[in-house]
C-alpha cells in the first residue's frame, strides 16, 4: 500500500510540474518579444518543463526569438498564429519530459534561425509541416541533423 501512495504521490507531482505556458504578447515595448516574462501567461519565460501554445490573438503580436532561449518541452502553434525564429534566434524543443510531438503546427513557423527537436514522443511536427518555412539560412534539426526543407517564400 506505502508503495501505490508513493507511486501516485510521484505522478501527481510529474504531471503538476508539466505545465502549458502560453503567449499573450502585446507587452509595451515588448509586444513580440519570447524573453519577456510579461508575454507569457505564467508570467515567466517558458523552460524545460513547459508546453508552449501560441494561440490566434487579436493583436497579431506573435514571438519572435532573437537569441537562444531556454529548451521548451512541446510547442503548439494555432491556426491563424505564427512564430518567427529570426537570424541568431535559437528554439530547441526538448520532447523528453513528454510523450508528444516536438511541434503541433496549424499556423505558421517563419525560420531564419535554428529550430531543433529532440526526443519527440512522436513525429517531430505533427499537423501541417508545410507551414514551416526556412528562410535564407534557416536551419531545421531534428536528433541533431538537419533535415532538407526546401525554403518558401515568407514574411
Amino acid at each position: 500500500m506505502k508503495n501505490a501512495t508513493l507511486i501516485a504521490f510521484f505522478t501527481l507531482i510529474s504531471v503538476s510540474n508539466y505545465a502549458q505556458n502560453i503567449w499573450i504578447g502585446n507587452t509595451p515595448g515588448h509586444e513580440t518579444d519570447w524573453m519577456e516574462a510579461r508575454n507569457w501567461s505564467k508570467q515567466r519565460v517558458p523552460g524545460w518543463n513547459d508546453s508552449v501554445l501560441v494561440p490566434h490573438l487579436w493583436h497579431n503580436n506573435y514571438p519572435k526569438v532573437s537569441t537562444r532561449v531556454p529548451a521548451i518541452a512541446h510547442l503548439e502553434v494555432e491556426g491563424g498564429a505564427s512564430l518567427n525564429i529570426n537570424s541568431g534566434g535559437y528554439l530547441p524543443i526538448d520532447g523528453s519530459s513528454t510523450h508528444n510531438s516536438g511541434v503541433l503546427l496549424a499556423g505558421r513557423i517563419y525560420n531564419e534561425g535554428t529550430l531543433a527537436v529532440t526526443d519527440a514522443g512522436g513525429e517531430a511536427i505533427a499537423g501541417t509541416p508545410g507551414n514551416l518555412a526556412i528562410l535564407k539560412n534557416g536551419q531545421f534539426t531534428v536528433h541533431g541533423h538537419q533535415l532538407a526543407y526546401e525554403p518558401r517564400a515568407g514574411n
